[in-house]
């Protein structure tokens, strides 16, 4: 606690003097007007919102077909949130951020932990069945298949955007993109040159960042950053302090060049945090500390572009009596190229996780304590274009892994642009998850043993229409249906009972709609509403099949409706104001939340703001999970951001 609040305090002597220096007139010497205006230097350069939607429809986007495309050409359901859209919610962690994407569903847990999903199964223990990526490095864990959200934060002023696509990404991305993928895209060292500092407190929540880049050479660029957060405690649903504050730091650099025709990129992140097991409100600490390091070369080659990545992650929690451990290495290789009629992208990767797990004496253990995995993959994805707007997208992915061996991911989508920009779309894929180390080494004798549980798979249907009417019109709508097979189950052992058994046994279908678009009042004004719903179809009567009434299907609401104003009310002042209602959870009332920010910029290089949280209900509960659920309440956060 005290290191962060030496760094808060720093980072506050470094504002006051650029704060007077904002306030001077500007005057341009010899060295200013020799040098050009670097990219990054103020808010001004992240706003977005100050282009027309026809051209936020043509901002691109990767993620759809591992290279660039324009959004409005994206046959998926994908929604972009955009540097200026974070800053503009006044979120102050990436789970926060999130909750921007009207096809997630975001439930806070306790003070650090989220649950987060596309099309269903949330929940602490099942939301298992989305692939996050930061700049291209995969953030799930193997132990559980979910992400450990306290330990993968980003410094939200160096996000470019992020893309979250709902349903299957199996063909291109493999394992764990079931539901969904979520892409973080930070930006280039080329883009931040100068300084940043930002420091922000409130009841809750306080938080410092403070980066720093210039030239690289004479074809490059550099960054470097730090940052720091303490969250504040959350409630029982009783009204007791949970006792689950943290605090936690983070650094990283990132280095762009260019060598001839090839462009480099290297870059890497520690952090170590304290965290807080709550479960028995005791507050028993836990630390949570890691790192990764990445590097990533491309060149043209063939009439495309070739790129290779290599990255390596090491990950930490230790609490009392427990560690767990993991080493991450991957390498993969991907080459876009263009014949004629087809826009081809194939590639391959290999994986090694060295996965450690020590656990307490007399409870559950993982058998053996220590593993290798590996996963192995294979991907071609072709795009035909036939002519008359009409593009058929063929697509798949050959797997290994240690676990459940062999997995086969393709997918089929068919696209008809009209001359007028609107694009329909349909979509057959097929994906799936595969086991984590909980599910085959998870052990206590007598009671339960390590399982033969292999993958959870799924089939999906979709269709989707994306169109911009007008100048000031633009939405998305799809609709989605999806057959699931193999999901976990807990069955007992014939004749004796004990011990149990974790197997694939589960089957659910699932179908719902999401929509979103915004509506330009004016130059000066934006409005934009999204809404998603979703039904299951499955068997929740506990059986000797499943005792535990399919359980990994997750708790979802049957529907959620976001609501979002961003208005310059004059050059100077912003207005946001977000609206969010979620439907009952199985055991959880629903609600309707309101976030309001005001911001004020005093120069182009100086920005404060205020924002309102949560600021219609007293308290509520996101999730159904009894053992961890906390409530959250009214919240208010100052920020104070300088560019220079």
């Amino acid at each position: 606690m005290r290191q962060l609040r030496r760094g808060a305090a720093a980072a506050v002597l470094l504002v006051l003097p650029a704060v007077a220096r904002a306030e001077e007139p500007a005057t341009p010497d010899a060295a200013s007007i020799a040098m050009p205006q670097t990219m990054g230097a103020g808010p001004s350069d992240q706003d977005l919102t100050r282009l027309s939607l026809e051209e936020l429809s043509m901002v691109e986007v990767t993620s759809v077909s591992r290279r660039p495309e324009a959004l409005a050409d994206a046959a998926a359901a994908i929604f972009v949130i955009s540097a200026d859209d974070i800053r503009r919610s006044g979120a102050t962690s990436l789970p926060e951020a999130l909750r921007l994407a009207p096809n997630l569903n975001v439930q806070r847990v306790n003070s650090v932990d989220y649950a987060i999903t596309a099309r269903g199964f949330n929940g602490y223990e099942t939301s298992n069945k989305l692939l996050v990526l930061v700049d291209g490095r995969s953030i799930y864990s193997t132990l559980s298949s979910g992400v450990f959200w306290d330990a993968r934060d980003v410094m939200l002023q160096d996000v470019e955007r992020i893309e979250v696509i709902s349903g299957p990404g199996g063909a291109l991305y493999g394992s764990n993109a079931m539901n969904g993928v979520i892409n973080i895209i930070t930006r280039s060292a080329m883009d931040t040159r100068g300084t940043l500092i930002s420091v922000g407190a409130g009841d809750d929540d306080a938080d410092f960042a403070l980066r720093h880049g210039g030239d690289l050479g004479g074809s490059g660029a550099w960054r470097a950053y730090l940052m720091g957060h303490v969250r504040g405690e959350s409630h029982a649903p009783s009204g007791l302090e949970a006792n689950d504050g943290a605090e936690g730091t983070r650094a990283g650099a990132r280095a762009d060049w260019a060598a001839g025709e090839s462009r480099l990129t290297l870059q890497g992140d520690v952090f170590d945090n304290q965290v807080t097991v709550n479960e028995d409100l005791l507050g028993t600490e836990a630390h949570v500390r890691g790192g990764n390091v990445l590097g990533r070369w491309t060149r043209p080659l063939a009439g495309g572009e070739l790129q290779a990545q290599l990255y390596y992650d090491r990950f930490e929690r230790e609490e009392p009596g427990t560690l767990e451990e993991s080493d991450t290495w991957d390498l993969s290789v991907q080459q876009a190229i263009d014949l004629g009629r087809h826009r081809l992208v194939f590639g391959a990767g290999h994986r090694v996780v060295d996965s450690g797990f020590t656990a307490p004496a007399g409870g559950a253990f993982l058998d053996p304590p220590e593993r290798r995995l590996t996963l192995t993959n294979v991907f071609v994805q072709d795009q035909i274009t036939f002519g008359e707007g009409l593009t058929l997208t063929l697509g798949a992915k050959f797997e290994d892994n240690s676990f459940s061996g062999q997995e086969f991911l393709p997918n089929v989508r068919l696209a008809w642009q009209r001359p007028g920009g609107d694009l329909l779309w349909g979509a057959i894929s097929r994906a799936s998850r595969t086991p984590n180390r909980i599910e085959r080494d998870l052990t206590l004798p007598g009671f339960l043993v390590g399982a033969e549980f292999q993958s959870e798979t799924v089939t999906a249907y979709e269709l989707g229409y994306r169109a911009n009417p007008l100048p000031n019109i633009s939405f998305s709508i799809n609709g989605f249906y999806n057959v699931y097979d193999d999901l976990r189950t807990v069955t007992t052992t014939p004749v004796t009972f004990l011990p149990l058994n974790l197997t694939n046994r589960g089957e659910a279908d699932t179908w719902g709609v999401e929509a979103w678009g915004s509506y330009d009042v004016s130059a000066a004004w934006r409005l934009s509403a999204g809404v998603s719903t979703l039904t299951k179809d499955y068997d929740a009567t506990p059986t000797l099949e499943d005792i535990s009434g399919l359980i990994s299907i997750g708790d979802d609401p049957e529907y959620q409706v976001l609501v979002r104003s961003q208005h310059d009310l004059t050059d100077a002042v912003e207005l946001d104001v977000r609206l969010r209602a979620v439907d009952d959870l199985a055991s959880v009332d629903g609600y309707v939340e309101a976030d309001v920010r005001l911001g004020w910029r005093l120069t182009e290089q100086l920005e404060l703001s205020l924002t309102g949280r949560n600021l219609i209900e007293d308290r509520r509960v996101e999730t159904g999970d009894s053992v961890r659920a906390r409530a959250f309440g009214r919240s208010v956060f100052g920020a104070l951001q300088v560019n220079f």
